[in-house]
């Protein structure tokens, strides 16, 4: 906000407000200010829109239960990896919004079994469960399958529909379609997606199904398949790409950018690169961020409204929260 007042030539308080379409503010300067915003890329986050105006109001939420964070990952400490850093964080943010209190623990304790966590979450008053890194549809039942359908519980991102439970995730769907589109508007003819096939069948497919969406309209010698990265073998992936000739190429592996740029590409003069997972470390290319905080904050949504509703175990039709991604600029796109 600050650096919006100060291109706008007003205070920050004036910038706050006017985001607010706080009637103090002239209309006109109002309008100035938003189109400010807009153009330096200003995007307002719910989750502290919504914990703001409960602060303002003077308002704290009153302290209503613990609810069990589940670390479903291989990684003990869910900050290593920057897509379950922000959902982790969506999580805790949400639930303190809320009243609730946020206790984790990790599934794959050498110690953990399905009766112990059982015992611990129980002996804790904990009703409600918010399952999150689960890589894989067998991480959730298995030998836990019926400790799940005893809580209030939900899925953060990803969707293992047939175990009947409530799931927040991005729309990956939607996040490659939308990102295929960008590209074509940018005037890119040849697209190609290079991720590797474990990561898109952990999605449904949805990372190929939303660029096909897009690409089978091209003409027939611009269509290109999906490219399978071998994350063990990235020269290969390079050498492939220079096969097909693609003019720009949507990867959720940092690496291969990388790997293009070891191997003498110049990006984005000869090969746009586009990432379909951005985050802010990653600032040097473009991409589509998901919005992962947020697919956190749903996640603690559908369990209070579960908890709420008295409604536990498995659900006869599962909720699916899709939040969708949106595009930012980045210098590996002409």
């Amino acid at each position: 906000m600050q650096q919006i007042a100060n291109a706008a030539g007003v205070s920050k308080s004036a910038v706050s407000l006017a985001l607010r379409n706080d009637p103090r503010i002239p209309e006109a300067t109002r309008i100035k200010i938003q189109k400010i915003a807009d153009e330096m890329g200003y995007r307002r986050n719910p989750v502290v829109d919504s914990l703001m105006t409960q602060l303002r109001a003077g308002r704290q939420p009153t302290f209503q239960a613990n609810l069990g964070l589940i670390n479903c990952s291989p990684v003990q400490d869910l900050r290593q990896n920057h897509t379950f850093r922000r959902l982790r964080e969506g999580v805790m943010n949400r639930a303190e919004q809320l009243g609730y209190g946020i206790e984790e623990f990790w599934l794959k304790q050498p110690d953990m079994r399905p009766e112990r966590l059982k015992q611990i979450v129980e002996t804790r008053g904990i009703r409600g469960l918010i399952l999150i890194a689960a890589l894989s549809p067998d991480t959730i039942h298995a030998s836990y399958s019926k400790f799940w359908y005893n809580f209030a519980c939900a899925v953060i991102g990803v969707t293992h529909l047939k175990n009947q439970l409530n799931c927040s995730s991005n729309d990956q769907y939607l996040t490659t379609r939308r990102a295929t589109e960008k590209v074509l508007e940018l005037g890119y003819k040849r697209p190609l997606m290079a991720v590797p096939a474990e990561d898109d069948s952990l999605l449904d497919a949805k990372f190929s199904a939303g660029f096909y969406s897009v690409t089978r309209q091209l003409p027939k010698k611009d269509q290109l398949d999906l490219l399978p990265i071998d994350m063990g073998d990235l020269p290969a992936t390079v050498a492939a790409i220079r096969k097909q000739k693609p003019d720009v190429v949507l990867t959720n592996k940092v690496e291969l950018h990388q790997a293009l740029i070891d191997a003498g590409v110049n990006v984005p003069n000869d090969l746009g690169v586009v990432h379909i997972d951005w985050h802010d470390a990653i600032d040097h290319l473009a991409g589509m961020r998901q919005n992962n905080r947020v697919v956190g904050s749903a996640g603690v949504d559908l369990v209070v409204g579960q908890l709420q509703k008295n409604e536990y175990g498995a659900q006869e039709f599962p909720k699916v929260v899709q939040i969708e991604s949106v595009w930012v600029d980045g210098p590996s796109v002409k």
